[in-house]
């Protein structure tokens, strides 16, 4: 990661002497909102929800492409509510804090929309788990690192102002099944491979405000 951060400001660095008018950096702070469910517990639905927060720095590549280091605080987990109706008395809760660290490649499609694709890196903070309304954290522990994939889309709404929406998945668990993983059977490798435990799904709305390093450095001189 330190490396993937030192290439990141060496790359944009080379850009800005290469183009000394024009500003390479610039910050994107975002705020948003978080439907998670977790792949491997045994209910569906991106029923719990969680803050999104933080900065992004993104460096230009060219007038359509650029990249995107994010660092970003994270609420994930999922939540699960009893249904008598359904003959359903099951309670789950689970809440996951993470420092996100996304490295994503943003493509403007026209002056309007663009995409964004990449992996990230997370380090859990904190978490707690409710099985049954009984206070399970600490019992089954969870890694302290997450590995996935975020892809988006996003749109401008005004001249600094974007909303963007973005879908992100672990690609490791994030916490085995341990033995009990030999005994579950799946027809291919694929879905062997995808089913080793618990995976973070995340859907994220995303509201971000750009700065322009460059423009705010001129002003202030």
């Amino acid at each position: 990661m330190k490396l993937t951060i030192i290439v990141y400001f060496m790359l944009g660095y080379s850009l800005y002497a290469q183009n000394p008018t024009e500003g390479v950096f610039t910050l994107y702070p975002s705020l948003g909102l978080n439907a998670s469910q977790i792949h491997g517990d045994s209910y569906t639905g991106f029923n719990k929800a969680g803050a999104f927060a933080g900065v992004a720095v993104n460096a230009r590549l060219s007038p359509k492409a650029s990249l995107d280091l994010g660092f970003y605080f994270s609420q994930k987990g999922a939540r699960h509510v009893p249904n008598p109706v359904k003959g359903n008395y099951n309670f789950y809760f689970l809440n996951l804090n993470y420092l996100d660290i996304p490295l994503s490649f943003k493509f403007l499609l026209n002056k309007n929309y663009f995409i964004t694709l990449g992996p990230s890196f997370a380090y859990l903070i904190s978490y707690y788990e409710e099985i049954d309304y009984v206070n399970y954290t600490g019992a089954y522990k969870f890694r302290d690192f997450e590995y996935g994939v975020n892809v988006g889309l996003g749109k401008k709404i005004k001249e600094r102002f974007a909303v963007e929406v973005r879908s992100s998945n672990s690609i490791v668990p994030i916490r085995t099944y341990g033995s009990f993983t030999s005994t579950v059977f799946y027809p291919n490798p694929v879905a062997q491979f995808f089913n080793q435990g618990f995976y973070n799904n995340l859907l994220t709305l995303m509201l971000t405000y750009k700065i322009n390093l460059k423009k705010q450095t001129s002003e202030s001189q």
